[in-house]
């Protein structure tokens, strides 16, 4: 009878290179991270080790894809466990709501009047059940949220009104300097970025996307500001800031963290973006949509339908 041994030699070597191969880790549902600098997949919990060592954690989020607010909220509870100085920044809110922020996490106010009191509808308008499992753990465990926006009206005016026409009332929310540092060699891919998806409309001059670009800016500052005042009203040697935020404003690495590292260099900053796909990618499928580029980490995710009821 002929031997079997070299051919369960070849098959064991055969299962020893698909054991190592980086598309079946790709395709593992216990490594749905993909580490872009490494080039390589981990475990939700190793990112949750390596995001316990940054100063700030950004996660983006489409804002209507329930599935990227359960990332946030997983990265909240992984960081809290490990580290009681954590705060969140919001892009949701603007600053002059920090004292009704303050009243809700601290049980001065119920959720019924904090939603009438901070104008939920006008200041944000997004669906409230994709946010509130979040707040929910923030009134749970006293997890301070910041506003970090501005109201609306600032940024319009940046782009309608530029910096000679601007009111100054409106004004008085750009950080100073501002209209001196709206263009920064670094972020140069952010700028391609922006004029490609915000110019839906063909017949848009150059000079509109400038108008367009100097609000992004002027957004994305505003709300780096206020990251950099957490540390400054927070004194805490341990604290970390989770930023809840729109993917476009981290993307690259780029946008909020850019002017961070201007007000307060030095802090190490982490992006991760969630991905909502049916499956775990491939290196080549992120390299196509070069999807690499957008943050240090993707986390893929599957659909998660419908956002729950809480009417």
């Amino acid at each position: 009878m002929r031997s079997l041994r070299p051919a369960c030699a070849v098959i064991a070597a055969i299962l020893l290179i698909i054991t190592l191969s980086p598309s079946t880790h790709a395709q593992s549902a216990e490594h749905p991270v993909y580490d872009t600098k490494g080039d390589s997949f981990i475990s939700a919990q190793e990112l949750f080790r390596r995001l316990r060592l940054a100063d700030v954690v950004y996660v983006g989020e489409t804002h209507t894809d329930g599935a990227h607010h359960q990332v946030q909220l997983e990265v909240l509870r992984a960081l809290r466990e490990g580290n009681p100085a954590v705060v969140m920044g919001w892009e949701m809110f603007h600053s002059s709501q920090q004292p009704l922020l303050d009243a809700y996490v601290w049980g001065s106010i119920n959720e019924i009047e904090w939603l009438d009191a901070i104008y939920w509808e006008d200041t944000w308008g997004y669906d409230y059940a994709y946010y509130k499992p979040l707040l929910d753990y923030a009134v749970e465990h006293q997890v301070r949220v910041f506003g970090l926006n501005a109201p609306r009206g600032v940024i319009r005016g940046v782009r309608t009104d530029g910096r000679e026409g601007l009111a100054e009332d409106l004004a008085w929310w750009l950080p100073a300097g501002f209209w001196d540092r709206i263009t920064i060699d670094s972020e140069g891919a952010y700028k391609e970025w922006f004029f490609r998806v915000a110019r839906h409309d063909t017949s848009a001059t150059d000079e509109i996307m400038e108008g367009m670009f100097a609000s992004q800016t002027a957004w994305n500052e505003i709300m780096g500001w206020n990251v950099v005042k957490a540390f400054n009203i927070i004194p805490d040697p341990d604290l970390q800031v989770l930023v809840v935020v729109g993917s476009g404003h981290a993307i690259f690495g780029q946008g909020i963290p850019t002017r961070v590292e201007l007000f307060k260099p030095g802090l190490q900053q982490i992006v991760v973006m969630p991905q909502t796909s049916d499956h775990v990618m491939t290196r080549s499928e992120i390299r196509e949509q070069e999807l690499e580029l957008e943050g240090d980490y993707l986390w893929f995710v599957k659909p998660p339908g419908d956002p729950p009821n809480t009417k």
